[in-house]
């Protein structure tokens, strides 16, 4: 039998059809590829192979082995209304610290509420909010609010330095940020370097000169602006902050469109374990991943809103309150990272019967790796799901993830639906096949960025001219097109699934009056994933000590970014003809000692 082909993305044919992989004879069909894909290109897919050829260069393209999905045009704030309205009385959020909660019915009052709040000090379609908190019910409740008017959250990491945090409210132009009481005087101090900051609102009692957010959720509602038109796949819903694959942060433009894309993807029968809700069941999820992350945001506490689960929230990782919150609430999915797998692989604190409710536990941010991955399952035996999933906040953030009945440990999984990946010869540029080695990681689907705010360099930098997203990530897959991370090409490093730019620390510790010169390297870490390590080429004549370099930069930077690897004198930076750090030589001098 004739295998059957289709054609799986716009037409307009560029080219010839190039080498095909697969001898079977083409039948077009029709079909418009996402938004998202700025280039143009016809597609074919063999769905007896898997493979696919296209009138580009691509040899090797990998599609999900699971059908697409139907994804609705509507707002993020629309998509997640809606599909509470069978939730009702349910409880929605729960503060896992003070216990405070919300039903689902409850939490979309407050969210219109304060739209309409919002919508009197003058915030609507476009603005920018910033947020900057830990994860509260509040968090989740100004989010929505702030998309549901039309307007642009920027999340900022809560661990920032005053100084950090403004640099994301100048460059994102936020006329507005939300933030705890706790991080209060960090904020006040960032304001004064933001010219358009033009109300501060805390998550707590008014103070003068400010606004309670916990008032403006007292609003009658009568100013929320119900006929704004919104564009789900043109318009923002988010601009968080992203590294990319090197370079300083960037604003990521995440349309409404992508997030509703990538909730619809995940929840594919054939990757989603969520149970159905009824009378006498309710999915309960942990919020411990930070809200301002991409992981956090969209497959946290979107899923949990979506799918009518109940979501515990902790503001940080407390092992003793971790425990506690598994006892109490009997988490039954429990998103994850690699750090938070090792704790409950290894930790004392934490007994098989912690997990007896669980049924699934999902991995990201970092590869767990096949050791830690069989210790947790000799721990806690092999009924519980184990996922793993890929992504970045480029891409909303999920593009694999391993299917719910066949897990390979220590790869990433497939290709989600709706969306195409290829790994490609990082000398030549062309595609590899299965067991054909190493390459790096590329991909289309309709959870791709929009691309980085007002920065149009950098955008083209990172998806090429025919519509891929390059991550930056070595990858190699198998015939069963299971993909393996082996490798960064980019130069981030990832502590504790949080991004960390060399070049960004490496600006810092310039700046100290005794460096000549320096670079960072991430270094692996047991508990953290890796670590940063700078090498640093000090002023003829200085006298300073590394720990007095460490402890410069750690005043400067977030706790994460801080040189846990250590700080280490030499004479001279390897550099390239050109002048770029060959970092790979540094790192693998370090690894050597």
């Amino acid at each position: 039998m004739t295998p059957r082909l289709s054609r799986v993305s716009i037409v307009a044919v560029a080219g010839g059809m190039g080498s095909l992989r697969c001898a079977s004879l083409l039948r077009q069909v029709t079909g418009p590829w996402s938004r998202c894909t700025p280039s143009r290109v016809t597609y074919y897919y063999c769905h007896a192979c898997k493979y696919s050829s296209s009138s580009d260069r691509d040899s090797w393209v990998m599609k999900s082995p699971f059908s697409d999905v139907d994804i609705p045009i509507v707002s993020f704030s629309k998509y997640i209304f809606d599909a509470q309205e069978q939730f009702g009385g349910r409880t929605a959020m729960v503060d896992g610290v003070t216990g405070a909660s919300y039903s689902f019915s409850e939490f979309r009052d407050k969210s219109i509420r304060l739209g309409s709040a919002l919508t009197r000090i003058d915030i609507s379609y476009k603005d920018v909010v910033a947020i900057v908190a830990p994860n509260c019910p509040e968090f989740a409740i100004t989010f929505f609010a702030v998309t549901s008017i039309g307007a642009i959250n920027t999340t900022i990491n809560c661990t920032y330095t005053a100084d950090e945090i403004a640099n994301q409210l100048n460059n994102a132009g936020a006329s507005a940020v939300v933030t705890h009481p706790l991080l209060l005087s960090k904020v006040k101090e960032a304001s004064k370097l933001c010219k358009n900051l033009h109300h501060i609102i805390v998550m707590g009692p008014a103070e003068e000169g400010l606004l309670s957010l916990q008032d403006l959720m007292k609003d009658d509602g009568t100013a929320f602006p119900h006929n704004i038109q919104i564009d789900p796949q043109d318009d923002l819903v988010v601009l968080p902050y992203s590294s990319g694959t090197t370079g300083l942060p960037k604003g990521v433009m995440l349309t409404h469109y992508n997030l509703v894309a990538n909730l619809q993807q995940i929840l594919h029968e054939g990757l989603n374990t969520l149970k159905a809700g009824t009378d006498g069941y309710q999915e309960v999820f942990m919020g411990l991943l930070p809200y301002f992350h991409i992981y956090g945001m969209v497959t946290c506490m979107g899923l949990s809103l979506l799918c009518g689960a109940k979501s515990v929230t902790l503001p940080n990782f407390d092992p003793k309150l971790f425990v506690d919150v598994l006892e109490k609430h009997k988490i039954s999915y429990l998103h994850s990272v690699p750090p938070v797998v090792s704790f409950l692989a290894h930790h004392p604190l934490v007994k098989p019967e912690h997990l007896s409710h669980t049924h699934t536990v999902s991995s990201g941010a970092a590869p767990a790796g096949s050791t830690l991955i069989n210790n947790f399952i000799k721990k806690f035996g092999s009924e519980i799901i184990f996922q793993e999933g890929y992504g970045m906040t480029e891409t909303s953030p999920v593009t694999h993830l391993t299917p719910k009945d066949n897990h390979v440990v220590g790869s990433i999984g497939v290709v989600i639906p709706n969306t195409m990946a290829k790994i490609i010869d990082i000398s030549t540029g062309e595609a590899i096949g299965p067991n054909e080695g190493e390459g790096e990681l590329c991909i289309k689907g309709p959870q791709v960025m929009k691309g980085y705010f007002r920065n149009e360099e950098e955008t083209r930098n990172t998806i090429d001219e025919d519509g891929w997203l390059h991550t930056g990530d070595i990858a190699k897959a198998d015939a069963n097109d299971n993909v393996f991370i082996v490798d960064r090409l980019k130069e981030l490093i990832k502590v504790k699934g949080l991004q960390v730019a060399p070049a960004e620390l490496e600006d810092v510790i310039r700046k100290h009056p005794h460096v000549a010169d320096v670079a960072v390297i991430g270094l692996p870490h047991e508990r953290s994933g890796e670590v940063p390590r700078a090498y640093v080429v000090l002023v003829p004549g200085s006298n300073v000590s590394e720990k007095a370099i460490a402890d410069y930069v750690a005043d400067e930077v977030a706790p994460h970014k801080q040189l846990s690897g250590g700080v280490k004198f030499v004479d001279t930076i390897p550099k390239s003809p050109t002048g770029k750090i060959l970092r790979r030589e540094l790192k693998e001098t370090a690894l050597a000692q």
